[in-house]
């Protein structure tokens, strides 16, 4: 049967676009998507508008089968989207714990840091999700990771697992009171988006060998972004400096 039968029984005549197949994925919808894999001149790295990849949304839904299937198939592990979050931080965020292990045993990196410096044993500690983070500390995660607000995994966690979580970093040799300073990776190369997503910062570009054009479009969406948060602390009125509130929000 020709795939288009089985991609659009009710509209046969309308073409296949990427949507779709992110859409079949976030509904968790198995056999729609093996159907797609099946076509080898489908790229399943492929970003949607944000930089998502099929792996990053199958990983925030918690569609096991699915994300099985994609890593099966290639998809990569550590490709970041927009927020510069990884399927890791996605699975670990949304308590999605048999997609966590399925992650690790693919290499996930435990040490990535989105846009605010988190990682995903900071998501996994915020929450409460005691298991997934046993699952990272014991996979090397670092307990004493700063974001870019200087806070821990530790510093985040609530509620009863504090105490639990600290025992278990403790039993893997670490300190549950040891502060690592965040580093910006930056332009180091240690990440890469999706394809088709809007230049990463992570792909490994240096700075220096922009050429004079690209480096004045930075400056002057820099300059933008100033301008924008003292336009916010003018209209706020307040001495206290901004707080944002990037943790009770998932990835």
């Amino acid at each position: 049967m020709a795939l288009s039968t089985h991609y659009h029984e009710h509209k046969p005549n309308v073409p296949i676009i990427m949507e779709d197949v992110f859409g079949w994925v976030r509904e968790g919808n198995a056999f729609q998507v093996r159907v797609w894999l099946d076509d080898h001149e489908h790229d399943l790295n492929v970003g949607d508008d944000h930089a998502f990849s099929l792996l990053h949304w199958a990983a925030k839904e918690g569609h096991v089968s699915i994300a099985e299937m994609l890593l099966s198939r290639g998809a990569r592990v550590n490709a970041t989207n927009m927020g510069d979050d990884t399927s890791l931080h996605l699975a670990a965020a949304h308590g999605h714990r048999p997609i966590v292990v399925k992650l690790l045993a693919r290499k996930a990196d435990v040490h990535a840091t989105n846009e605010h410096g988190m990682t995903p044993l900071h998501y996994a500690c915020y929450w409460g999700y005691e298991q997934i983070a046993e699952d990272l500390i014991v996979s090397g995660a670092q307990i004493g990771a700063c974001n870019k607000r200087g806070q821990t995994p530790m510093d985040v966690c609530q509620g009863p697992c504090r105490q639990a979580i600290a025992e278990i970093a403790i039993e893997n040799g670490q300190n549950p009171n040891e502060r690592i300073p965040f580093k910006d990776q930056t332009w180091k190369g240690t990440k890469s988006r999706t394809r088709d997503a809007t230049l990463s910062r992570y792909t490994g570009v240096d700075v220096s060998s922009l050429n004079l054009i690209t480096k004045m479009l930075a400056i002057l969406r820099l300059s933008d972004g100033i301008a924008a948060v003292c336009e916010d602390i003018a209209i706020d009125g307040s001495d206290n400096p901004i707080q944002l509130d990037f943790l009770t929000q998932r990835p």
